[in-house]
């Protein structure tokens, strides 16, 4: 603007002088004026040439600087060995580098201008709009914000993929979004592999069962639902007649197949809520909850012998197994865990006592057995 009013000045006083050597006759020494001041009005040009010339290479050189920062910056953000990108407000890509075409397995151009959620497996999208939502609704002017979400975002091709997403959020002077930088990290290994870790504290690997471990923990909760509702609870602890002398007999290999045999067998007819677990061994112990009666119960143990009464078949031979079971009912036989486990440790002692493919309920000091 000063470079502009510089030569605005010189222009008005190159016309003034025109308009005087027009309205006065020539004289020499009002033409040395004249000369001079027209001297001064070259020099005063050549001089705001040089200056905008200077000017000029200035904003050159500052335009290549930009340029090679630009530069700089799109090589780092497509080279960058983590998924970055940049959404508007309602989450429209404008920006995705190499490492998201590849996690989500499209072409980076194919991105630009989708809205994320496209690739956000469907399942996850109403919890997206959600947490879009939650961002965009704050109208106050306040500094950028670091958000994490979880996500799981579906690839061309290829099973979906569990992703902990980091936002960057830029809002304008009135509090409005401007712009969203998403930092995705893929995660999908990390949670397989703390699934498997869980499985493997959680789970017996023979019989895909639960182990004695989830049982605890299950049970306490149970009891304390059952506390709360003032509901019956029972726990059956089952042991197989017999397997210690076919397991020696025919080896632990054919001893693990009948135990993952009469695992799926005693786990058929249960209900959802009810949970069977491999105790050790040839043991395995079953939470019912809720229980209606006593009786229901002992419906339970007599569908159990009918199914472990079939014969089973493994590579060739033909094998028999029945069960014994001790029963312990909550509250009736103890309010706590440990309790009732020894209540139904006994239940059990005393059916195998009598004889194979027996239960046992102990009710008031008398007991109901078969």
């Amino acid at each position: 603007m000063e470079m502009a009013l510089q030569i605005e000045a010189i222009y008005q006083r190159a016309l003034a002088l025109q308009q005087r050597a027009s309205a006065t006759p020539l004289q020499p020494d009002l033409l040395a004026i004249a000369l001079h001041d027209l001297y001064g009005v070259l020099e005063e040009l050549r001089a705001a040439q040089e200056e905008v010339l200077q000017q000029n290479q200035a904003l050159v050189e500052a335009h290549q600087t930009i340029e090679l920062e630009r530069q700089r910056y799109q090589d780092l953000f497509n080279l960058a060995p983590q998924a970055y990108l940049v959404t508007d407000a309602k989450g429209g890509i404008q920006e995705a580098n190499h490492a998201v075409a590849t996690l989500l397995n499209r072409p980076q151009a194919y991105l630009i201008g989708k809205p994320l959620v496209l690739f956000v497996e469907e399942s996850n999208r109403t919890e997206f709009y959600t947490n879009l939502g939650a961002i965009n609704c704050h109208s106050r002017q306040i500094p950028p914000e670091i958000e994490s979400w979880d996500i799981v975002l579906c690839p061309h091709s290829g099973s979906p993929l569990d992703i902990v997403a980091t936002l960057s959020i830029t809002r304008l002077a009135d509090g409005t979004v401007a712009s969203l930088r998403w930092l995705l990290r893929d995660i999908t290994q990390e949670k397989q592999a703390l699934d498997q870790i869980r499985r493997q504290a959680f789970y017996d690997s023979l019989t895909d069962l639960p182990n004695r471990t989830f049982f605890d923990l299950h049970l306490t909760k149970s009891l304390a639902q059952a506390t709360r509702h003032r509901q019956q609870l029972a726990i059956i602890f089952i042991d197989l007649d017999g397997f210690k002398g076919i397991n020696d007999s025919l080896g632990h290999a054919m001893g693990d197949l009948i135990l993952k045999a009469t695992a799926h067998r005693l786990s058929q007819g249960l209900r959802e809520e009810d949970v069977l677990v491999r105790w050790g061994g040839d043991e395995f112990a079953l939470i019912v909850y809720p229980v209606e009666t006593p009786d229901s119960i002992t419906q339970v143990c007599e569908r159990i012998q009918e199914n472990l009464k079939p014969a089973f078949p493994i590579h060739g031979k033909t094998l028999h197994i029945s069960g014994s079971m001790g029963i312990a009912l909550f509250p009736h036989h103890g309010n706590d865990a440990i309790s009732l486990m020894r209540q139904a440790d006994l239940a059990l002692y005393r059916a195998k006592a009598t004889g194979c493919n027996t239960y046992d309920l102990d009710l008031s000091m008398g007991k109901a057995e078969r």
